[in-house]
């Protein structure tokens, strides 16, 4: 199967989410990026968490990610996520996980704003640019960086997307 980067539709702006943990549990951070029709980056984050498994971090990228699409006065958003287990956990049972309540009523909080948010699911290799920023998070000391311009070395990886380069999905 070939897996690409889609630009958000009309009107709306892409998030891109993912965290990172180096054990599972383990060194955890996450990172993420809002993005334009063009692939263009608006802005991002990187984020370090401190010791959590992966489940954490991408609950925490996404509400991360959520906030600051808010704060930067986007209305209409298309949240990319990599981790099918917390998009389930999202939408359909956090009851069933004691341990995400918290977190998972924060991005619920942050979903009945007025604004057309949608969160679901990408495959990995259409999500590179996150999972770029969010192992930058995980090997941070600072809890949460704003990032006005993306890193030098993710120019590549935005510019393949914004290309609609296609990733061959194993």
């Amino acid at each position: 199967m070939l897996v690409r980067w889609v630009p958000p539709s009309e009107g709306a702006i892409k998030l891109n989410v993912d965290g990172s943990s180096r054990g599972n549990p383990g060194r955890a951070g996450c990172g993420g990026l809002l993005r334009d029709q063009d692939g263009s980056c608006i802005v991002g984050f990187v984020s370090h968490i401190g010791f959590a498994g992966s489940v954490v971090a991408e609950l925490v990228a996404i509400c991360h990610g959520l906030w600051l699409a808010w704060q930067f006065g986007y209305r209409k958003v298309e949240c990319e996520s990599d981790c099918m287990v917390a998009l389930e956990i999202i939408h359909d049972n956090a009851g069933d996980f004691p341990k995400f309540v918290d977190i998972v009523e924060e991005i619920h909080r942050f979903m009945l704003f007025e604004w057309d948010v949608t969160i679901y699911h990408a495959m990995r290799e259409a999500n590179s640019c996150a999972d770029f920023l969010a192992k930058i998070g995980s090997s941070l000391s600072s809890a949460f960086s704003l990032l006005n311009r993306p890193p030098p070395e993710l120019t590549h990886l935005l510019l393949a997307d914004s290309k609609g380069i296609l990733y061959s999905r194993a």
